[in-house]
């Protein structure tokens, strides 16, 4: 049975830069490749990718469209996974990315997470902990982050 392998992405370019890395440590028939994208549950119109209305569409602009992006990134991660060769699935959380990310890799029982790393200054580490480092103090299996 394949082991699960938990990569958090965003919607942004460096998420190439993760999935270029699971590939690189991972292997098709070993590794099932989980891809996880947290949106703040004030962009996220519904729970499950869906058409959106005209009064969605109307009344909150900007949530569909990060949503729709959101939903975008992860199908383009999951092919090029699965065009890798891996079996992968994706899914796309509403809610705190920490918290997504402890909840899902706990509920897969991941040997692995993934995850990428914004470089702060020592006032922003401060001020606001990065995401990578909290969920390292959360999980207890490796985190393998990637610069971002």
């Amino acid at each position: 049975m394949p082991s699960p392998v938990l990569i958090a992405i965003d919607a942004s370019p460096a998420s190439t830069a993760l999935l270029t890395l699971a590939r690189r440590y991972c292997r098709p028939g070993e590794h099932e490749l989980h891809v996880l994208l947290a949106i703040d549950s004030t962009f996220a119109v519904h729970d499950k990718p869906a058409p959106y209305t005209a009064e969605e569409l109307e009344e909150y602009p900007a949530a569909c469209e990060e949503q729709r992006l959101g939903d975008r990134a992860m199908a383009e991660a999951v092919e090029l996974l699965q065009q890798a060769g891996f079996s992968s699935q994706g899914c796309m959380v509403a809610g705190q990315p920490v918290e997504a990310i402890v909840t899902k890799a706990k509920e897969l029982n991941c040997e692995l997470i993934i995850m990428g790393h914004r470089h702060l200054s020592r006032l922003g580490r401060l001020l606001d902990p990065s995401i990578s480092t909290k969920v390292i103090d959360r999980v207890e299996v490796p985190v393998l982050v990637g610069a971002a």
